[in-house]
């Protein structure tokens, strides 16, 4: 009678174990999503006020020039665009994430490729200098995902350096180095993950899914991604590549 008491006991305890898991997992899931929702809310709500704002003054103001209409349309246009690539970014982190993306590889000039990135990103931020050092390297990647995560990365100099951004590519990787602002060692560590954005309002991981999505592609390659930073003087991000050279 004792042994089964004993094992009613045991049984018992151990369903609550069991219950106490799963209803942390649960309080887990809850406040990730809660998390997830919140960082989507937060990155729409600027353009959705902008175009909100615009289009309330196109209606009523039948006496406005038609060049501040034309002003106001622009912006609507930018902030739905702005809208419309955060949510392929959302697209391309769930296709990450899951290993439902097939890559296409391909030998690619890394110099070539980075020129082609400079050149369009010239024409969103004007009258910025990014260089390029270094002799060129032929990679065996997927062009398109590559050229986003490369993309990333300078765009992220530009954004938080008002100073120059070089580019160095040799053999065994390639560096993108700003003089900005830099990121403390604690946040390093927790870039990267889904969804994080750094505490701080002067470093702004836009929606957390940035560096995300650039670890994903790299690891994807076989890449890994490695950042040296210090405050007030700059950060590097270098992209290691030399084992996957062939």
């Amino acid at each position: 009678m004792t042994n089964l008491l004993n094992e009613v006991a045991a049984t018992l305890l151990k369903r609550e174990k069991q219950k106490e898991k799963y209803t942390a997992k649960l309080k887990l899931a809850n406040r990730q999503k809660d998390e997830i929702i919140s960082a989507i809310s937060h990155e729409f709500k600027n353009p959705i006020a902008i175009i909100s704002g615009y289009s309330e003054t196109i209606l009523n103001d039948e006496e406005l020039p038609q060049t501040m209409k034309e002003k106001f349309l622009q912006k609507i246009y930018s902030n739905s665009n702005k809208m419309s690539q955060i949510i392929d970014r959302l697209r391309l982190t769930i296709k990450l994430e899951e290993g439902n993306h097939e890559g296409i590889y391909k030998k690619c000039s890394l110099k070539k490729l980075t020129e082609e990135l400079i050149s369009d990103l010239n024409t969103k931020y004007k009258n910025r200098e990014i260089f390029i050092e270094g002799k060129d390297t032929i990679l065996n990647i997927d062009e398109t995902l590559f050229t986003i995560a490369l993309g990333n990365l300078i765009e992220n100099a530009l954004k938080y350096s008002e100073d120059k951004v070089i580019v160095k590519i040799n053999e065994h990787n390639i560096q993108v180095k700003d003089e900005g602002i830099g990121i403390s060692a604690d946040e390093i560590k927790k870039i990267t993950n889904k969804f994080y954005r750094v505490s701080k309002n002067d470093w702004n991981n836009s929606l957390g899914l940035g560096l995300f999505i650039v670890q994903s592609i790299l690891s994807l390659h076989k890449f890994t991604l490695e950042i040296k930073s210090d405050a007030q003087i700059g950060s590097t991000f270098i992209v290691n590549f030399k084992a996957s050279l062939n």
